[in-house]
This record gives C-alpha cells, structure tokens and sequence, in this order.
C-alpha cells in the first residue's frame, strides 16, 4: 500500500470543505466514492491506508460496514475511522465495538485532524499482526502461507481467504451467504454448493477426510465455523 493512501467515504467530495479537499491539501493520496453498495469492493480495489466514513453519508448500516472491513483479508490492514456530527457516548462505545480504529467528531480541526491520522498511521504500521496462529494451524498474512504442525500447505487463493475468514473469528458462526460475499464478493455468482464444496476441499488440504473434524464444523440448516 502507498504511503497515506486513503478512502473517503462522503455524499460530497466535491464541496471546498470537504473532507477529500482537506486532505489533498496536506498532501495525502485521497479517494472518494459514495457508491455504498460498493464500498467493499472499492476498499479491496484501492486498498488504502485508512478508510475515512462519513456516518452521515453512508445509507448503509455503518456497524456492519465497519467488521466487514475488518473481517476481509483484502482491508483487514486499513485502519476505520469513523466521523459524525453526533459525540455521545453511547455512539462512540459502539463504533469501537464494530471494529473503528478511531471516532472523530464534527466540525473538525484541520490541524489536529491531520495529526491524528499521521499517527494512528504509524501506531497501525507498528502493530500490525502478520500471523494467525490456531491450534497447529499457522497463518502468514503477508507472505500467503500456510503451515500444519510446521509443515507447508498448498492452498488456493480462495481457500486461503475462506480459511482466514473462519479462522480469524474463531467460534463465530458464518452463514453461507455470508461466506460467499466475504470470500467471492457480491459480484460473483456462485451457489451455497460452492461454498460446501470448497469446506470439503480446504478440509483434505487440512488432513481431514472423515467426519467430525477438529477445525471445521458444520452447523446445519445455517453454515460453518472453526472450532
């Protein structure tokens, strides 16, 4: 990813005052859409350093928005914030709790704005985590490997995403439909059988070729989760 590369998300980007207009004045690389049913998409195309929305210009629910971003492999880098007009205490709690980086309220203060981004840029650089470690299960995010008890094994680009998706909320239970947008995207069209066939696929890649197994369970009449 570019060095403060950025996505806002606003109804307005147009406006002198708007947000995008604020930042390419302090010489970051901002992008804009307002397209929210396809703000997935565009973060995962972009991949930006941080991702900026507007709670007011987003008609999408904006808690969702914010684990979906934090759940995908592509944008699970970029660091949330979250900025509204609103400040109580209750709103901010749960934007933290919906995965956001940071809760900014408006008017904003240029000078300070920037600061803070400048260093929650710096904070993700310095934490981010670039291994998943389950069980025997070991999972390197940026060299796109996987180990079993140490040894190497040969995924596809899509069965490593489906078994960093399931592995990264441990316990949660994934719908299929779910499965399918967060792997696939909602612009793929494949069927709740691809996804079974790929669970089986990813579980011979683990070793398993019986039922139960010890990492993938199958949750009938609603999808799968890691145990």
């Amino acid at each position: 990813m570019d060095k403060g590369k950025i996505l806002i998300i606003e109804s307005h980007p147009e406006t002198p005052d708007s947000i995008s207009n604020l930042l390419d004045d302090e010489g970051f690389a901002p992008a804009t859409t307002d397209e929210n049913d396809n703000v997935l998409e565009t973060a995962a195309s972009e991949k930006p350093n941080l991702i900026l929305i507007d709670m007011e210009s987003v008609r999408a629910d904006v808690w969702e928005l914010c684990r979906n971003l934090k759940e995908d492999y592509e944008t699970r880098k970029s660091a949330v914030i979250l900025l509204s007009s609103q400040s109580d205490e209750e709103l901010v709690v749960k934007a933290f709790e919906s995965g956001a980086d940071d809760f900014v309220s408006k008017p904003i203060s240029k000078k300070k704005f920037v600061a803070r981004l400048k260093a929650i840029l710096r904070r993700m650089e310095r934490n981010e985590t670039k291994k998943i470690k389950v069980k025997d299960i070991e999972i390197d995010l940026d060299e796109h490997k996987v180990k079993k008890a140490g040894k190497p094994i040969d995924l596809t680009y899509i069965q490593f995403k489906l078994l960093y998706l399931l592995a990264s909320r441990r316990e949660n239970v994934f719908s299929r439909k779910e499965i399918l947008e967060k792997v696939w995207g909602r612009k793929v069209y494949v069927t709740n059988r691809t996804v079974d066939v790929h669970i089986k696929r990813l579980r011979e890649k683990l070793g398993e070729y019986k039922y139960p197994s010890q990492y993938i369970e199958t949750i009938h009449g609603t999808g799968y989760r890691f145990l």
